[in-house]
């Protein structure tokens, strides 16, 4: 059965496209020049943790069984509140917000962090408020237990 959520722009499309923006907002930089060792070392540890969170993100719903489509959330099988999803209800989003920080870094521009701003609210309303309503018409009380325990992104509640 389709969702309003199988008519939007993925999720990991939206990361692209903005990503090209940052790259348009810096001048176009080529990706053959290194940057400068401190902005090596910031967007190597931000990318790392980034990938780290997805990769845990989406193991715990692989081993759970349940989906990690984001077009489908009314498929989902379980609530899962634990290991990364006790500190953002998010993880995917945030892997994918952190890889644009991790972009800007790589640029070296501020011209490049607008577009992450953009990302989050986009996400937020094109695809985190759908999943949400879904999500506590599928789990009631033990959802809305968890939205008041964890913050949508980290260390911000809704």
């Amino acid at each position: 059965m389709a969702t309003p959520l199988d008519t939007r722009i993925p999720p990991p499309v939206w990361t692209a496209g903005l990503g090209v923006v940052q790259w348009l907002l810096a001048g176009r930089p080529s990706y053959l020049r290194r940057p400068g060792p401190l902005r090596f070392v910031i967007a190597g540890l931000v990318g790392t943790a980034s990938a780290g969170v997805g990769i845990a993100a989406v193991y715990e719903f692989a081993r759970r069984g349940t989906t990690y489509h984001p077009g489908a959330p009314e498929h989902a099988s379980v609530l899962v509140t634990d290991r990364i999803y006790r500190y953002t209800r998010n993880p995917m989003y945030l892997a994918l917000a952190g890889a644009l920080v991790t972009h800007a870094a790589w640029l070296g521009t501020l011209r490049a962090v607008p577009p992450i701003a953009a990302l989050t609210a986009i996400l937020t309303i094109v695809q985190v408020r759908p999943e949400e309503e879904a999500l506590e018409r599928l789990f009631g009380d033990d959802y809305r237990t968890y939205v008041h325990r964890v913050p949508r992104w980290i260390g911000l509640h809704r």
